[in-house]
């Protein structure tokens, strides 16, 4: 069990540790030699005591839940030897073990989450392609939009729904779960942790940052790396990375009005407008530099780009260019 410690990683490091005796010393077949073996390492450092009260309080919480709920079958497996991997041994903890690591795992982001979050969990996979946008009820309730183009996974453990953005954009209108317990709804993406209070929220996925805005309710971010954490609230936004939080801005109305098929500006630059265009569209969409200053705005039919680019040569000093086969380009008139 013993390993080298290293500071910025010594509390993920403990937790894990204290994941693997927990696992070990719930099994009926631990020996007096692990208790014997798990004092020593308890003793061994004020981390190590942390993170066992840890997994003891979330223990506790959980009790009932886990005495009505854990299967004769998921017993019957603890019987096995003590000697697994730390997968195999938290496997072996099954419903009753996913639920007490898992409530930790909810608390704190942590790089160990993806594996410890599958051991029980149920997935499910949506996407969608370029030019649609569509609406997914899940299981428990809540609404997943997504966004040309765009690819989620959806899973549910124990003690946590959790929605893996994988490229794209995504609207969730959270519910409320009837069970006896509660299971927080959270958006992972490459940079940090989204997690819902009771709430409508956009997560867009560009390549070096998550842009999240909330339209009711309220989530709660953090940073992948940097373990930085930020609240918002209905009426705002930001961007993040794995490291920086950037700043809470007035959410825009923009950011949802995909899910009625419209695509919203407000005093756009003629560029940007394209830029954000060419996601619902195949082939390539350039701007000659000489028009790409013009100022748009409007509400535009998702449902038919062409005709949108044919409004903009009515209303604009700008006309269509067939470039390529494969690209157009509107240029000066």
């Amino acid at each position: 069990m013993k390993r080298a410690l290293h500071l910025p990683d010594i509390e993920d490091t403990a937790l894990e540790q204290a994941a693997e005796w927990y696992a070990v010393l719930r099994s009926e077949g631990a020996q007096q030699a692990d208790h014997a073996e798990w004092q020593i390492w308890l003793r061994a450092d004020p981390a190590h005591q942390a993170a066992w009260a840890e997994v003891e309080s979330i223990d506790a919480s959980f009790k009932g839940l886990i005495e009505s709920q854990t299967s004769q079958a998921a017993k019957s497996a603890l019987l096995e030897s003590a000697s697994h991997s730390r997968r195999q041994m938290l496997k072996l903890l099954g419903f009753a073990g996913t639920a007490i690591i898992s409530g930790w795992m909810v608390k704190r982001y942590s790089p160990w989450r993806d594996w410890l979050t599958d051991v029980t969990a149920t997935h499910e996979q949506y996407q969608v392609d370029i030019g649609q946008t569509r609406l997914f009820t899940l299981v428990e309730g809540s609404k997943l939009w997504l966004n040309t183009n765009s690819q989620a996974d959806v899973s549910y453990s124990l003690a946590l729904r959790r929605i893996t953005l994988r490229k794209g954009e995504l609207l969730v209108a959270t519910a409320k779960e009837s069970a006896t317990f509660y299971r927080p709804l959270v958006v992972d993406t490459p940079h940090g942790r989204i997690t819902a209070i009771g709430t409508r929220f956009t997560v867009r996925l560009d390549e070096y940052t998550t842009h999240v805005a909330v339209y009711e309710g309220a989530v709660s971010i953090e940073a992948d790396k940097s373990g930085q954490i930020q609240g918002l609230k209905a009426g705002e936004q930001f961007e993040f990375d794995a490291q920086t939080l950037k700043a809470v801005q007035p959410a825009e109305k923009a950011r949802e009005a995909w899910t009625r098929g419209i695509l919203l500006v407000d005093d756009r630059r003629l560029d940007d407008f394209v830029r954000e265009l060419s996601r619902y569209r195949t082939g390539q969409l350039t701007v000659a530099p000489e028009v790409a200053h013009l100022r748009i705005m409007g509400a535009f039919p998702l449902n038919n780009t062409d005709l949108i680019l044919t409004s903009l040569t009515v209303t604009l000093p700008v006309s269509l260019k067939q470039v390529s086969s494969t690209e157009l380009q509107l240029i000066k008139k």
